[in-house]
């Protein structure tokens, strides 16, 4: 039987550009079938490449710490701590830490998805 709770230390982030990606909710670590969360932290300044969307897929984030924008179908969002982003599924989207303090947030998707299966543009709204 997979494991019921998992702790964000126990999982390896991955280096992308602009942040530290952790998958703390998947098949792979607690059994997930139709959800998958991760835990974003993103560097000061910084801006989430690529330009993504996910293929039939929502995806909120949860902002845990900092503030920043998303560019969301050409749309500018501000956020701070304690707000909720949605992204619609299939819509084009990018992040930015927009303060000089860490950005932390919850990712959370309506399907199972990894990086990999991201759909990438090569161009970057910030």
């Amino acid at each position: 039987m997979p494991l019921l709770k998992i702790n964000r230390d126990d999982v390896e982030a991955l280096h992308l550009e602009g942040r530290d990606l952790s998958w703390i909710v998947t098949e792979e670590t607690v059994g997930a079938k139709q959800m998958a969360i991760a835990v974003m932290h993103c560097f000061p300044n910084a801006i989430v490449k690529p330009l993504h969307s996910h293929k039939g897929i929502e995806e909120v984030i949860y902002i845990l710490e900092g503030q920043g924008q998303s560019w969301i179908d050409g749309e500018l969002v501000d956020f701070k701590k304690g707000d909720a982003v949605f992204f619609p599924a299939d819509s084009k989207h990018q992040v930015k830490n927009t303060s000089g303090e860490m950005l932390v947030t919850l990712s959370i998707f309506s399907q199972p998805t990894s990086p990999d299966q991201y759909i990438s543009y090569p161009e970057s709204m910030f």
